[in-house]
C-alpha cells in the first residue's frame, strides 16, 4: 500500500471514530428522551458529552496507534518525543515535589497552576508511565528507547509519591 492509501486509512480511522461519536450521542439522546422529565438538562448534556468523548477517545485509539506505528522510522520524530517526555516527567515531578513544600491556600497564580499540573501528575501517572512504556516499544533506536525508559522512571517516582500522598496517613 502507498502512502496516500496509508494517510487515507488512518483519516477513515478518525472519521470512523467521530461518525461512533455521534451515533453514541444520538443513542444517549434517544435514552434520556424516554426518562422522565426533569430540570437537570445540564447534566444530561455534559452526561452525553461524556458518553460521547469516551467513545470517540476509544475507536480513536486503533488510528492513533496506527499512525504511531506508521512513524516509526522516523528517528528525528522518536527523539522529539522522546526528549519532550522527559521534560514532561520531569516538570511533573518537580510539581509535585513542590506542592509538598508550598501550601494550596497560596495567592500566587503561578504557584497555584504548578500545584494543578502537580495534580494532574499524581492522577495521571498509570496513564502517562503506559504511554510512554508503549511509545518506548515503539522507538526505532537503542537511543530513544533509552531516553522513553527513563521517563518511564520518572512516573514511576511520581507514582510513588501518589502512593504516599494517599495512602500514609498524615503524610508529610
Amino acid at each position: 500500500m502507498g502512502r496516500f492509501g496509508r494517510v487515507g486509512m488512518l483519516i477513515a480511522g478518525y472519521v470512523l471514530a467521530i461518525v461512533a461519536a455521534c451515533v453514541a450521542a444520538w443513542l444517549y439522546d434517544v435514552r434520556v428522551g424516554a426518562l422522565p422529565y426533569d430540570t437537570s438538562g445540564g447534566m444530561y448534556a455534559g452526561g452525553q458529552m461524556l458518553q460521547s468523548l469516551a467513545v470517540f477517545l476509544l475507536v480513536a485509539l486503533a488510528p492513533s496507534l496506527y499512525g504511531l506505528w506508521l512513524l516509526r522510522r522516523h528517528t528525528a520524530f522518536w527523539n522529539g518525543v522522546a526528549v519532550a517526555s522527559i521534560a514532561f516527567a520531569a516538570v511533573g515531578l518537580i510539581a509535585v515535589l513542590s506542592t509538598r513544600a508550598y501550601s494550596a491556600a497560596s495567592p500566587n497564580v503561578a504557584l497555584l497552576l504548578l500545584s494543578l499540573l502537580g495534580l494532574a501528575q499524581l492522577l495521571g501517572v498509570p496513564l502517562w508511565s503506559a504511554a510512554f512504556a508503549l511509545f518506548a516499544w515503539l522507538a526505532p533506536t537503542p537511543e530513544t528507547r533509552r531516553k522513553l525508559i527513563i521517563a518511564v522512571g520518572i512516573e514511576l517516582v511520581i507514582a510513588v509519591c501518589a502512593a504516599v500522598h494517599w495512602l500514609v496517613p498524615n503524610s508529610p
